[in-house]
């Protein structure tokens, strides 16, 4: 089944206005800083634009608004589809116990064995990803991951 640009331009501008609606409401900061607001609203207005370009492209090729095709969907598709939901089951659960750091690695490399990715390009790009996230996140964002067992 595929959906057509229409569909997800127009669910992409409806979410960009969810989200310009909901943002409205955080506090604001004294002396004209920006508040908390401001990152949301940047982001909605993006996703409202490129909601109206694939709106545009997707009515300039005059293509169906849903198309199904059995056949599109394969054994190994259905199997990819199971173990990302598994992966996401796998971190909810796990991710306390043992940790972002060390699911994250575990589940990287996980699914990009299973795409054929060599063992060696998937331990590094797995690692590498990780320390990515966990800087970005815990240490620019200050967004507190889960620690797990080790402390780290």
């Amino acid at each position: 089944m595929r959906v057509s640009n229409t569909v997800i331009g127009a669910s992409t501008i409806a979410f960009g206005i969810w989200t310009i609606l909901y943002s409205r409401h955080f506090p604001t900061m004294e002396e004209g800083y920006p508040g908390p607001s401001l990152f949301p609203m940047v982001l909605a207005v993006l996703f409202i634009i490129s909601g109206i370009v694939l709106i545009i492209q997707d009515i300039r090729s005059r293509s169906k608004i849903l198309k199904f095709d059995v056949s599109d969907l394969s054994r190994a598709h259905i199997i990819n589809i199971g173990l990302v939901l598994g992966a996401i089951l796998f971190y909810i659960f796990l991710s306390d116990f043992l940790g972002f750091q060390f699911i994250s690695v575990i589940i990287l490399f996980s699914l990009m064995k299973r795409l054929r990715v060599s063992t060696s390009w998937s331990l590094i790009m797995a690692c590498g990803v990780t320390f990515g996230i966990y800087v970005l996140f815990a240490k620019i964002l200050l967004v507190p991951l889960p620690w797990g067992l080790w402390g780290w």
